[in-house]
């Protein structure tokens, strides 16, 4: 599994919740996941809420509906049982607690966590304009600095606060990731132009000065571009970091896809538990259940 490089990114049978009018939905765990199947075939265009029951106690979450990739995925896991019984394999105090790992269920206590994955990835829904790593955030583990999201991994952020200097840092990383993207897709049209040029620059200087006045041009319509309209955090964006805290130096490169909204004590109880070096809780950290609400 590629969990996130912060200083690095990381999740239990609770009481079925039918508050009101609200029904929940259960379902029988998956152990193998080829056996996961495609339930969640008519998603709502709305936010969704899920309880997440551990041993450590339960919390509240909701499911952002712009970005509605990862929603339908995480959505669709949770229907087919996918993280009951899963241990949370990485916390860290003021950063951030992650699980996603299914064969936590059956190792071996000692054994290496977080290095199996499901066979599927979902697309990017990064923007950082609008959703960001605040205190509560919850948020995929990523390939390739973000490109895609790991099918499965998640982690729920707990980061403290943070200075001016590290804002300043993230809004340089952010415009620059953004740099990289349209550079990227600048040279869609010219790929076939720069699979030659490369091919023959290895014995051509005329060649590969063609090609470096290419790439440089691109580039350079890349950077114009993003000047534009350059990130910055907003205000209210500053204040929130600044006050309750977060992981801003995330905001490049993974997709933020839903947030705590009651019960963040409960998470926080679990990103201080005892813990080794790599932030294996040394007692299991268990999700027992995750339910959707029938709650818009």
């Amino acid at each position: 599994m590629k969990t996130v490089t912060v200083p690095l990114i990381i999740l239990a049978s609770f009481l079925l919740l039918s508050c009101g009018g609200e029904t929940a939905k259960t379902a029988a765990a998956v152990e193998n996941p080829s056996a996961i199947k495609e339930l969640n075939v008519n998603p709502p265009d709305a936010d969704q809420y899920l309880q997440v029951a551990t041993n450590h106690g339960d919390f509240k979450i909701k499911l952002y509906r712009e970005t509605p990739g990862h929603r339908k995925n995480f959505v669709n896991l949770v229907m087919n049982g996918f993280y009951d019984g899963q241990l949370f394999y990485r916390v860290k105090k003021d950063l951030l607690i992650q699980t996603g790992d299914y064969t936590s269920k059956t190792k071996p206590d000692g054994a290496d966590l977080g290095v199996t994955d499901v066979e599927f990835t979902v697309p990017s829904e990064i923007d950082p304009a609008k959703r960001y790593h605040k205190r509560g955030a919850i948020a995929a583990a990523s390939f390739n600095k973000g490109d895609y999201s790991s099918g499965a991994h998640f982690y729920i952020v707990t980061g403290k606060a943070a200075n001016d200097n590290e804002l300043e840092l993230s809004e340089r990383d952010i415009n620059k990731e953004f740099v990289n993207k349209k550079f990227h897709e600048l040279q869609v049209p010219y790929r076939q132009e720069i699979h030659r040029l490369n091919n023959s620059a290895k014995h051509d200087a005329k060649k590969q000065q063609e090609l470096n006045k290419l790439v440089s041009r691109l580039m350079s319509q890349a950077r114009a571009e993003v000047k534009k309209n350059e990130f910055s955090y907003s205000p209210a964006q500053r204040k929130e970091y600044k006050t309750t805290g977060g992981l801003p130096h995330l905001d490049a490169h993974y997709t933020v896809f839903g947030e705590v909204v009651e019960g963040m004590d409960v998470v926080e109880r679990i990103s201080m538990v005892d813990a080794t070096s790599k932030g294996r809780p040394r007692s299991h950290v268990v999700i027992e259940k995750i339910t959707l609400l029938d709650e818009n």
